[in-house]
C-alpha cells in the first residue's frame, strides 16, 4: 500500500510543480539607451496583467509556465516564459530605416483626415461602452505627499469620462510631521479625461486639440510626419504637432494640446499620444494657478473601437506637483444603464465608496514607487 501511495504521489508531483506561483519583479528598459520604459503593457496570455510604473519597474504574480507579453507602441513586442524572465527586460525601438522595404509615398493630409474620421466613427459606435480602471494619484505640496487609489468604472471611447468610483483608499506621508493636504476642492481627477480629441468633457472642451477637426488642425498646428519600421517591416507613422508661430497673439496664447501621435500605417488608427497641455490651470482649494501638464495615452482595439488602455499624467508649478495613472483592468462592455459620475470632490467620493480589499487582491496593481508607498502607508 505504501508503495502504491508513493507511486501515486510521484505521478502527481509534476502537476503540482506545474502550478507553482511566482512573484516576478523586473524592470523594462530601452535596448539601445538603457533608459527605463514607463507604462509598458504586460499581459499574461490574453488576460490583462499590469503596467510598468514611472521607473520602468513592475511586480506580477503568475505561474511559472505562463508566457508574458511586453508591448509598448513604437517598440518590438517581446514574449518571455515566466520562469526564464531576466531581471532587466530590453525592448528594441522601431527604426527610421528598414532594409529591403519598398517605401510607398504617403499623403500626410489624407492620413490625418482618416485618423480623425476613425476617431469620430469610433465614438459614434462605442459612446455608451464602459470600462473598469485602476486609478492612482500622488500629489505633493509643502513637503507633504498625498495618495489616492481607486477602482472606477467610466465611459471610454477616445477619452475617459463620467468616472464612478467603486472602491478607494487614500493616505498621506505621516512621517513628514505635517498636516494632511487640503484637496477637497481639487480638480485633479478631471485630468484623466485628457486626449488629443475629447467628447463630453467640460474641463477639456475649451482647449484646442490636434485631432478634433482637420480644419482646426490646419489653422493652429505645424505637422511633421516620419515613418518608423519594425523588424518585420511593419510601419508606424509618427506625427509631431507643434503650435504655429504664425498665429495672432490672441490665438497664440490659447489653451492647447501639442505633442506626438503614433498611428498604424495600414489602418490609420491612433495607437499612442504623448502630449503637453499648454496655458492650463489646476484648482487646489479655492485657488487656481497656472500649471504645466504632460501626458502619455495609449489606445487598444480589442473591441474594434478606440478605447483608452492607460493614461499617465504629470504636472507641477511653484505650489504643488502631482502625477496621475489610469490603467484598464477589464475589456469594454456595453452598458445598459447610464453611469452617473461620482461627486466632483474626489475625497468625498472615495470616502463614500469605501474600501474593498478583495479588489486589490484580485487584480495585479501597478507597483508603487518608494514615494507612493510612503504616502500610502508611511513606510
Amino acid at each position: 500500500m505504501r508503495i502504491l501511495l508513493l507511486f501515486a504521489f510521484s505521478f502527481f508531483l509534476p502537476l503540482f510543480a506545474f502550478c507553482e506561483e511566482l512573484t516576478l519583479h523586473g524592470r523594462v528598459v530601452d535596448a539601445e539607451t538603457g533608459e527605463p520604459l514607463p507604462y509598458v503593457n504586460i499581459r499574461v496570455g490574453k488576460s490583462i496583467g499590469t503596467l510598468t510604473n514611472i521607473e520602468g519597474s513592475f511586480k506580477l504574480l503568475t505561474d511559472e509556465n505562463d508566457v508574458l507579453s511586453f508591448s509598448f507602441v513604437g517598440y518590438e513586442r517581446l514574449s518571455l516564459k515566466a520562469d526564464q524572465m531576466p531581471d532587466v527586460i530590453r525592448l528594441k525601438p522601431y527604426t527610421v530605416k528598414m532594409k529591403e522595404v519598398t517605401v510607398l509615398p504617403l499623403d500626410k493630409e489624407d492620413i490625418l483626415k482618416r485618423v480623425i474620421e476613425n476617431l469620430r466613427s469610433d465614438y459614434k459606435t462605442g459612446s455608451k461602452w464602459t470600462r473598469k480602471y485602476f486609478f492612482r494619484a500622488l500629489m505633493e505640496q509643502d513637503s507633504v505627499s498625498y495618495i489616492a487609489e481607486a477602482f472606477m468604472e467610466a465611459f471610454s471611447v477616445m477619452n475617459v469620462r463620467s468616472a464612478q468610483i467603486i472602491s478607494g483608499l487614500q493616505g498621506y506621508d505621516k512621517e513628514s510631521g505635517k498636516k494632511p493636504m487640503f484637496i477637497h476642492a481639487s480638480n485633479i481627477h478631471q485630468l484623466i479625461e485628457v486626449a488629443p480629441r475629447t467628447n463630453n468633457s467640460s474641463f477639456w472642451k475649451p482647449l484646442v486639440k490636434p485631432l478634433s477637426h482637420y480644419e482646426t488642425l490646419k489653422g493652429f498646428y505645424k505637422v511633421k510626419m516620419q515613418t518608423l519600421y519594425g523588424e518585420e517591416g511593419q510601419a508606424l507613422l509618427r506625427f509631431d504637432f507643434t503650435w504655429s508661430k504664425d498665429l495672432l497673439p490672441m490665438d497664440y496664447n490659447r489653451r492647447n494640446i501639442t505633442g506626438t501621435a503614433y498611428v498604424d500605417a495600414e489602418t490609420c488608427r491612433l495607437l499612442r499620444f504623448d502630449g503637453s497641455c499648454n496655458n492650463c490651470t489646476v484648482r487646489m482649494g479655492i485657488m487656481s494657478s497656472p500649471i504645466s501638464i504632460d501626458f502619455h495615452l495609449e489606445y487598444d482595439y480589442s473591441q474594434d473601437v478606440a478605447s483608452v488602455s492607460n493614461i499617465a499624467i504629470q504636472g507641477s508649478n511653484d505650489f504643488m506637483s502631482y502625477r496621475v495613472l489610469l490603467f484598464a483592468i477589464e475589456e469594454n462592455k456595453q452598458e445598459g444603464t447610464v453611469i452617473k459620475a461620482s461627486k466632483e470632490n474626489i475625497v468625498t467620493a472615495l470616502q463614500e465608496a469605501g474600501y474593498d480589499a478583495s479588489l486589490w487582491d484580485e487584480y495585479d496593481i501597478i507597483k508603487r514607487t518608494k514615494e507612493e508607498e510612503a504616502a500610502a502607508f508611511g513606510k
